[in-house]
Formats: structure tokens, C-alpha cells, sequence
């Protein structure tokens, strides 16, 4: 019997956010034994992995130290002996990808989470980032994009289609459904009003999600009465956000969650999730929630795009400015906040364990195309 595949996957932090996430639902359901390097920092997600028994080691490559990645990183790797290492995130492709090929790592993978229409990660997409980002590609076997949007994007930034295989992020199912008691238990705990709408917005607080908007749109309602706004998410932003809900006089209907490790909780607290992010790879937030059942209204979701025909339950906030997402939010309510089942078009395609599955049989396939071309080389 053949033993599994050895995959070591390289990410800066394990915190909270998007990709740390879909590592951690990759790992928990992949058929490879697999091992996670985090450069920087581990977190919550770090944490939770460990307590289901998953090896993750945290290098502490931050500040100074990060000039020695390299070298430290290939000496792990040699130690460690992986089949595959699979790279996560900006970062982790300009320690890992060299790292792995002076290790003399058989197969190497990258998975693009954050390619935005003109930004990666925050950063603008410069010409010499892009000669970056394409050498390193170069160093690699195969790219995984999160979404054919963003294969697109990785094509028109100079990538070869042929070098990408689209591998939707993955959700957890059983996670995002709701709990009996978690929406009365969190409308306790965040002091919601009996009988108010709920309007939760989810993810980091920064520009690209557009919060501001949020709370420009959603200033009517929540002035009258009836409607409560529940940020789950940490940021720089913070402050400012804040500031303007206080000068649009909603401050004491605003309520300001931070970072929580129970988000599928906090949507079930909710009446409806409001997404004013235009520019998203995935649209993960969005997805789980309509995955829960919860009424939703967006912006950009590749992920939802890309079925066809939204779920009912679903508006699309064209142009993304506060009189749109006003107006999507009227039509949603119009058809009624109330629960609907896991759209089936949702549940077939973006179920986590179909995500593993693709993944491991690229690891296969490219492990088969090594053994033949080291054969020819010989």
C-alpha cells in the first residue's frame, strides 16, 4: 500500500481571514499528511488546528529575521522531506517558492487568494511586482486560483492558462448552519432590540470591503429605528469608521464586534448580511452566509456569479454606492428576511470536501509528471 503524500504548506500568519481559513478546511479534509509552516505568526486558526491534532509550526521570521527566510525555510524543508510544498498568500510565495526549489522539493504549488483587478494583498500591482510575481511563478509546477475570476485575472497579469487550474475555496456545510439557540443567545449578548432588523457586515476593516458605504446606506434606517448594524471584523479602519458613524448620528445602533471566532453564530443573530466590497477573488463572507440561509445582499461574489442565477434571497447591488445598496436592501426586504434553505447550486459546487478532493488529485498529477519528466532527464 503506497503512503500518503507528504505536503508541507508555507503561509505567513494563521489568524483570522480568508485564506488562513481555507488552509485550515483543507488540511481537516485532504487524504495527504500534511504539515503547515506559518513565517510569521500563528492565531486563532493556528490554535484550533492544533487542538484537532495537525502539526503547525510557527518560525517567527518577522522583522529582522526575514532576510534569513530563505535559508532557514530550506533547511526545514530538507529536514521535513515533502512530496509537495503549497504556498499561500504573497509572502509565503517569495520565502517558500525559492526555499522549496533549493530544497530540492519534488513539486511546488501556489494558490492565489487576493489577486484583486489592481491590487494583491493591499499592494498596487506595479510593473515590478508583476516581474516578482511572475518569476516566482515561474519556480513553480501549477497555480491554483480560487476562481475562474480570478484565473482571469492571473492570465491578463502574464500567467499561463495552462500553468492554472481553477479550485473553488471550499465551505464547511455543517458550520455555517444555524444552531438552535445561537441567534437568541447572541441578540442577548450584543443587546439587539426584540423585533429589530439586523444587518451584519463581516470581514476585515479595511478599504477594499468599503464599510463607510455601509454605514452611509444603512444611516436612514438605522436613524428611524428598527434596524441594528452588527461589523464583525478587526482593522486599521476602526477608529475612523467609528468617527463617521458617531457624525452620522447611528453610533449607538453600530455595534462593533471585532475579530470573532464564532461567525457562523453571529450570522445566525443577523436578519441579513450587507457586502459593499467591489473588488473580491471569492466572496467567502458573502457565500457562507448564503450557504446559512441568511438573506444577502452584494456587491461582488465571484463565487455566487459564477453559478448563473443567484439563489433566491440574493440581490445584487449594482454600482455598489450607498443608493444602491439602499435599493438592493429595499428589494430583499421587499421578498421577505426570512431564513430559505442551502441553495442545492451552492451545496454541489463549493462543499469543502470537493475542494480537498481537487486539490490532492493536482498533487497527484503533478507528482505523476515529475516522476516522468525526472525519468526523461535521466
Amino acid at each position: 500500500m503506497s503512503r500518503p503524500t507528504r505536503v508541507v504548506h508555507v503561509i505567513t500568519t494563521l489568524t483570522t481571514g480568508g485564506a488562513e481559513r481555507q488552509l485550515e478546511l483543507l488540511v481537516e479534509r485532504s487524504g495527504a499528511q500534511s504539515r503547515t509552516l506559518c513565517l510569521y505568526e500563528g492565531g486563532p486558526v493556528a490554535d484550533a488546528m492544533r487542538r484537532r491534532g495537525h502539526h503547525v509550526d510557527v518560525l517567527g521570521m518577522a522583522g529582522w529575521r526575514k532576510p534569513l527566510a530563505i535559508a532557514r525555510l530550506a533547511r526545514e524543508l530538507r529536514r521535513l522531506r515533502p512530496d509537495v510544498v503549497h504556498v499561500h498568500l504573497l509572502a509565503a510565495q517569495l520565502w517558500g517558492i525559492p526555499a522549496a526549489r533549493l530544497a530540492g522539493v519534488p513539486v511546488v504549488v501556489s494558490s492565489e487568494h487576493s489577486l484583486m483587478a489592481d491590487s494583491i494583498e493591499g499592494r498596487p500591482l506595479t510593473a515590478w511586482l508583476r516581474r516578482v510575481y511572475t518569476g516566482l511563478e515561474a519556480l513553480t509546477d501549477h497555480t491554483v486560483a480560487v476562481s475562474a475570476t480570478t484565473a482571469d485575472r492571473l492570465v491578463a497579469w502574464g500567467v499561463a492558462r495552462s500553468r492554472i487550474s481553477v479550485i473553488d475555496n471550499g465551505i464547511d456545510l455543517d458550520a455555517v448552519r444555524p444552531r438552535a439557540g445561537d441567534r437568541e443567545r447572541v441578540r442577548a449578548e450584543l443587546g439587539v432590540p426584540e423585533g429589530s432588523t439586523a444587518v451584519v457586515v463581516v470581514g476585515r476593516l479595511d478599504p477594499v470591503k468599503r464599510v463607510d458605504e455601509v454605514l452611509r446606506a444603512l444611516a436612514p434606517r438605522l436613524l428611524a429605528g428598527g434596524h441594528v448594524l452588527l461589523v464583525a471584523g478587526a482593522g486599521s479602519l476602526r477608529p475612523g469608521l467609528e468617527s463617521l458613524a458617531g457624525e452620522l448620528g447611528i453610533a449607538p445602533a453600530v455595534r462593533w464586534l471585532g475579530a470573532r471566532d464564532d461567525v457562523p453564530a453571529v450570522l445566525a443573530a443577523a436578519d441579513v448580511l450587507l457586502s459593499a466590497s467591489r473588488d473580491e477573488t471569492f466572496g467567502l463572507a458573502v457565500l457562507e452566509a448564503v450557504a446559512g440561509g441568511l438573506p444577502s445582499v452584494f456587491v461582488q461574489c465571484p463565487a455566487l456569479e459564477e453559478l448563473g442565477t443567484l439563489p433566491e434571497g440574493v440581490a445584487r447591488a449594482d454600482g455598489g454606492g450607498p443608493e444602491a445598496l439602499s435599493a438592493a436592501l429595499d428589494d430583499l426586504t421587499a421578498r421577505g428576511l426570512h431564513r430559505r434553505p442551502a441553495p442545492a447550486a451552492v451545496v454541489e459546487r463549493y462543499d469543502a470536501r470537493r475542494t480537498a478532493a481537487a486539490v490532492d488529485a493536482l498533487y497527484a498529477d503533478q507528482l505523476v509528471h515529475d516522476r516522468r519528466s525526472s525519468r526523461r532527464a535521466h
